[in-house]
């Protein structure tokens, strides 16, 4: 993973070990929607706008997990994307 669960935890605030299992998938999910919406796998040399991205998305997912106006998150997430897009592996 490109964020490590202790980076999440330590922007979430977050001291204790019970949730690490859910923020590791939540930290999944948020890599794997990038990796889509880019059409690339991210290693480690991964730029910061990107490892923003899946932070910001695992962030929200975790701090709205009821429910949540995706838009705004959504929005910010593609904009820290858009400019790492592979364009020809889209069509």
């Amino acid at each position: 993973m490109i964020v490590s669960v202790e980076e999440l935890k330590a922007h979430l605030r977050i001291q204790q070990d019970a949730e690490d299992a859910l923020l590791e998938r939540l930290l999944h999910q948020a890599q794997a929607a990038a990796n889509d919406f880019c059409r690339t796998d991210f290693d480690a040399d991964t730029p910061e706008p990107v490892r923003l991205a899946v932070l910001l998305m695992a962030s929200h997912f975790y701090e709205y997990r009821d429910a949540s106006d995706r838009s705004a998150m959504m929005n910010a997430f593609h904009a820290l994307l858009y400019p790492y897009r592979k364009i020809e592996d889209m069509f």
